[in-house]
């Protein structure tokens, strides 16, 4: 036979040990509801380059050849890069300099503002120029080429008489003497099928180009996160 104070001690004496069971159980739900939040927190992967400024203007040593020029521009990058926002192409307007000496610079002023995401410096971004000449008939025709990299590092101020950045203007020439002739019967310059044989300098090799002209380039850099994946860069 059991007392019955016996009977009224016993479920006193186990309730405290229910309760440290769920404690321990609630600390441990905790510990790891922090250790997934840690976990779930988002890691560098990639680096951002963003370029801001504009194509400012094209000179030649004696005048284009033609009365109107235009520039068409295309910005190549290697696989490991992606646009993230801002064109890839762009069109300028139609510009001159007949109000003013023969050889005085030919003003554009297009703007650029893109920014690239990549993991790698590899392929880095480059910009391709091609510069067209218009009669005053409407005819068309090429007048050269023109490549530069990207800026790697930041800007300087507007003033600084640095940040323009020149990249002469490369013509195509004829291989042989009878595309020479040609050229001149069909009055039609030697073009390039694709251009983007310039931005590889393996490709380009036996190319027969002459360089006539610059063009005038002010752009901007700003680089987020290079340093997270390990690339330490100083201008």
């Amino acid at each position: 036979m059991s007392l019955p104070g016996n009977q009224s001690t016993s479920p006193n004496q186990e309730k405290p040990k229910q309760k440290s069971n769920k404690t321990k159980k609630e600390s441990k739900c905790a510990k790891e509801k922090s250790s997934t939040e840690m976990d779930s927190k988002p890691t560098a992967s990639y680096f951002s380059l963003s370029i801001t400024g504009q194509i400012v203007s094209a000179t030649f040593p004696l005048g284009p050849d033609k009365e109107f020029v235009f520039l068409r521009y295309e910005l190549v990058a290697g696989p490991d890069w992606q646009l993230a926002s801002g064109p890839q192409h762009g069109l300028t307007q139609l510009a001159t300099n007949k109000s003013g000496h023969f050889n005085e610079p030919i003003v554009f002023n297009m703007p650029i503002e893109v920014t690239y995401k990549s993991t790698s410096p590899f392929g880095w971004p480059q910009l391709l120029v091609s510069v067209f000449g218009r009669s005053g008939m409407g005819r068309e025709s090429l007048l050269g080429y023109a490549n530069i990299h990207l800026p790697v590092f930041g800007s300087r101020p507007t003033t600084d008489q640095n940040t323009i950045l020149e990249a002469p203007i490369l013509m195509p020439k004829c291989p042989n003497m009878i595309a020479d002739v040609t050229s001149w019967l069909l009055r039609r310059e030697p073009e390039l099928k694709d251009p983007k044989v310039l931005l590889n300098s393996m490709k380009c090799k036996g190319l027969s180009m002459e360089s006539y002209g610059s063009l005038e380039f002010q752009l901007h850099t700003i680089m987020r996160g290079a340093r997270k994946l390990g690339y330490n860069w100083h201008a």
